[in-house]
């Protein structure tokens, strides 16, 4: 069993065709206050060199705690609504660090 510690968050977002500019735009909004909130201990936004479209956030979490008050906060929700019909994909994957 895993001992639970600080949860790292990986998203990986693809535009809608014709939508990158736009995804990208709202995607920069939500990076300044999710950063600024307690349990947040990084929160950086990529864009891909090869395809445009596809943006990834790696993030990293103090506990689960702070992930849920996350995704209750305003800005959390109003990026999720903006970015509603620019996403043609949404994979996120929640990992912990492999400690050997």
């Amino acid at each position: 069993m895993m001992k639970m510690g600080a949860i790292s968050i990986t998203a990986i977002l693809q535009a809608k065709p014709g939508k990158e500019q736009l995804l990208r735009q709202e995607l920069l909004k939500v990076v300044t206050p999710s950063r600024a909130e307690k349990g947040c201990l990084n929160y950086i936004l990529h864009q891909s060199v090869e395809n445009e479209a596809i943006f990834v956030f790696y993030e990293t979490w103090k506990d689960e705690e702070s992930i849920n008050l996350h995704i209750e906060t305003d800005h959390y929700k109003q990026y999720r609504h903006h970015t509603e019909a620019l996403i043609e994909t949404r994979q996120v994957y929640r990992l912990q660090e492999v400690v050997h």
